[in-house]
């Protein structure tokens, strides 16, 4: 039975003005687990690791990741399944650990010790051979997701990493990529990453340190185990006149959603995983048309998901979001603060994803106006140290025409984080 997530909704505003012409809406959709979702901590998982063994792991990043994937055999109960798979620029990958429970640690260990580092990068190899072995154990039995660690940039392949990324999506396989150290000799792709965590319905990760992988590896296994549903999507179903801008998670990390026509008035966005202690928030940028003083129905909103380990699947939650429309201007100009200070988080986010993103296109000038009104977003945030950050970047791309990779690889990932305090 349904009843393990709950699904509300927060409008911007108290009222909307009542005028001839449209105007942008936000609303805020929380996806909630409730006490009716499998308890925290309970769910057996299905995990791969798909692990970068390039050149350019020598040493303390291959000591330290090995060390981490030790860790994660550790932590596995009997009841879940891990597989291990390493990746160069040779085709296919190689099989390090099959899909399997944990029946002798100390070998698996061993097993892990042996890896070495060789060759260039091909991401698509490792995630291809990945999503195979997480196919033999994928079940409403248990949780499943692909880890990717990498140091580099994947030659080649990019789109064929976005088509794999498609396929564990339709799977209902979440990954989670990891960019291990910022620089020039850690030369991954910060807008590749995001995109093959965003289609996928996983997230990514920036690992400044090689002696942070451990740390890293274990909170993701803990969030798998800590799953309430999973392959959730959203459904909302819009009113004649209202047009979907953007669709954004802002909790538990911000990423925008692609949204997707399932008909003339539905539009869908996947969620993947739904967590205890965070939930989901989503932010969703209306356009509404012209409207007269009154109460209308804005959406009709449904999440469907799969509950692991009770063979419930495409479980339903239903609701009804109304808005009013108002005459008396002074109540218009009343605003939900939660909303409003998650919208300028977002924002500062988009300011600057777009500006890194103009400034690898070659677009100096744009790039820079953005950076610059990130900063200001984030100054006003309070966010005084990636505001003087982007700032800097700022400087740099007017005199050099270009910013630096390490800032770049950071201040993405920071903004992502600008909504955790919702979580404290």
């Amino acid at each position: 039975m349904a009843g393990e997530i709950k699904l509300t909704a927060i409008l911007h505003r108290e009222a909307y003005q009542a005028m001839p012409t449209p105007q942008q809406a936000y609303i805020l959709l929380e996806a909630l687990p409730t006490a009716s979702a499998p308890g925290l901590g309970s769910q057996p998982v299905n995990f791969c690791l798909a692990l970068d063994r390039s050149g350019s792991m020598a040493g303390e990043k291959l000591h330290h990741m090995k060390d981490a994937a030790k860790l994660i055999v550790d932590r596995l109960e009997p009841n879940d399944l891990l597989s291990v798979v390493v990746f160069d620029d040779a085709e296919p990958a190689d099989l390090v650990i099959p899909s399997g429970p944990i029946t002798d640690r100390e070998q698996i260990k061993r097993k892990i010790d042996g890896i070495l580092e060789r060759g260039g990068t091909h991401m698509s190899t490792g995630m291809s051979l990945g999503l195979q072995e997480l196919m033999r154990g994928n079940s409403p039995d248990r949780v499943s997701s692909l880890l990717l660690l990498t140091d580099g940039q994947t030659w080649e392949d990019e789109q064929k990493c976005r088509d794999l990324a498609e396929q564990y999506r339709t799977a209902g396989i979440p990954i989670y990529v990891l960019g291990l150290g910022v620089g020039a000799e850690n030369n991954w792709d910060p807008r590749l990453l995001e995109d093959l965590a965003q289609r996928s319905g996983g997230d990514w990760v920036v690992v400044d340190t090689p002696s942070k992988v451990g740390l890293v590896f274990e909170k993701t296994l803990r969030a798998m185990q800590g799953t309430a549903v999973t392959n959730a999507h959203l459904t909302m179903r819009l009113v004649e006149g209202i047009t979907p801008r953007f669709v954004w998670r802002a909790v538990p990390l911000i990423s925008r959603l692609d949204h997707h026509a399932v008909s003339a008035h539905d539009v869908q966005v996947f969620l993947g995983d739904i967590q205890h202690g965070t939930g989901q928030v989503l932010l969703a940028d209306l356009l509404i048309p012209p409207r007269q003083a009154g109460v209308y129905r804005l959406i009709q909103a449904d999440i469907t998901y799969d509950v692991p380990g009770s063979g419930l699947v495409e479980q339903k939650e239903k609701l009804d979001v109304v808005i009013p429309f108002t005459d008396d201007v002074a109540q218009a100009n009343l605003t939900q603060g939660r909303v409003m200070n998650i919208v300028e988080r977002v924002v500062a986010h988009k300011l600057q994803t777009q500006a890194l993103d103009e400034a690898a296109a070659g677009d100096a000038a744009r790039a820079t106006q953005r950076l610059r009104a990130a900063a200001t977003r984030l100054l006003e945030l309070g966010e005084t140290d990636m505001a003087e950050q982007a700032n800097q970047q700022a400087l740099q791309l007017e005199q050099n025409g270009q910013v630096d990779p390490a800032a770049a690889q950071k201040l993405r990932y920071a903004t992502k984080r600008l909504t955790e305090t919702e979580l404290q």
